[in-house]
């Protein structure tokens, strides 16, 4: 049995046409289903809380589909019991869409769609897990990224700004991320701070711009942050970028486009198991571009190959 998770809002209401014709296709096929519209963000993690829980009727193997973009995946990965058997699909209908772009899936949710219902290769994938503190302590899975600083500055603009939806209708979804990104480069601030890896390695760092952690390569809409990041090792792929000027920031930002920025002065790449991060100054912070406010404290960590995934 399949059971669709979809946001019918995802890339400013195209996901609702793309999941009628993905419905079609089901129908006439006579492909079992269930399918479920989220109605507000946080929607999709209870759905999928549901749909893993022991209370749900249905306790044989499941297949979990989420039609959205990054941040529906997200919310459903953040609902799922560990515990349940269930393996996760994906048919993209976001404006970034990272997480697709990493695992090479078809960008044509037709395309996608035909994929998933052939495939009979299931791939165990890493997640992350970022804690923080939110009024008590917070832990938040992520599937492709984590940042603190510019990036989370970045996606908290894209959540509250009006021309995501203007792109989006005029099939530019990408360019907003550019729009959005030279505007906070702008109004970046920095903060000094420790990086500690594998709670033995710690490095100080001054000016932090800002620190990625990696499940997937690409975050922002197509911005290869860590070009090495394997999604199955065990391990999360860091991308620091401290002690750089805004204008540095922008030649950086430019080369992390085709994952060349590696080399340049100001940016470092790590690959540990789990980080932590302490800023003399609170910076925001995201997991696959949904905000988790503005913090001074955080740590990360991946958790190897627990997640079953239809390639």
């Amino acid at each position: 049995m399949y059971y669709f998770i979809i946001n019918p809002h995802s890339r400013s209401g195209k996901g609702s046409v793309i999941w009628q014709q993905v419905r079609k296709r089901l129908d006439r096929d006579q492909i079992p289903y269930e399918f479920y519209l989220t109605e507000r963000p946080g929607h999709a993690t209870e759905l999928a809380a549901f749909l893993t829980s022991p209370r749900h009727p249905d306790q044989t193997p499941r297949t979990i589909v989420t039609l959205g973009g990054d941040g529906t995946l997200n919310e459903v990965l953040n609902g799922i019991s560990m515990s349940a058997p269930v393996t996760l699909g994906y048919i993209p209908s976001g404006s970034g869409n990272d997480f697709s772009r990493g695992m090479k899936l078809p960008k044509n949710p037709g395309k996608a769609l035909q994929r998933l219902l052939r495939s009979k290769k299931v791939r165990s994938l890493d997640y992350g897990i970022l804690s923080y503190t939110d009024g008590r302590p917070a832990h938040r899975r992520f599937l492709v990224s984590s940042g603190a600083g510019y990036d989370a500055e970045v996606c908290q603009n894209l959540f509250s700004t009006r021309l995501k939806k203007v792109f989006n209708r005029l099939h530019m979804g990408k360019l907003v991320y550019l729009v959005i990104g030279v505007k906070r480069i702008v109004l970046c601030k920095s903060a000094d701070g420790c990086l500690t890896l594998d709670g033995v390695k710690k490095i100080n760092l001054k000016k932090i711009r800002f620190i990625s952690s990696h499940i997937q390569p690409h975050e922002g809409g197509g911005f290869r942050f860590a070009p090495k990041a394997d999604p199955a090792d065990g391990y999360l792929d860091l991308c620091v970028v401290s002690g750089v000027s805004r204008l540095r920031l922008t030649v950086l930002l430019a080369a992390a486009l085709a994952g060349t920025h590696t080399h340049l002065k100001g940016v470092r790449t790590y690959s540990c198991r789990e980080a932590s991060l302490h800023t003399e100054k609170p910076l925001p912070v995201h997991v696959d571009g949904e905000i988790c406010g503005r913090q001074t404290d955080v740590s990360v960590r991946c958790v190897e190959q627990k997640i079953r995934f239809l390639v």
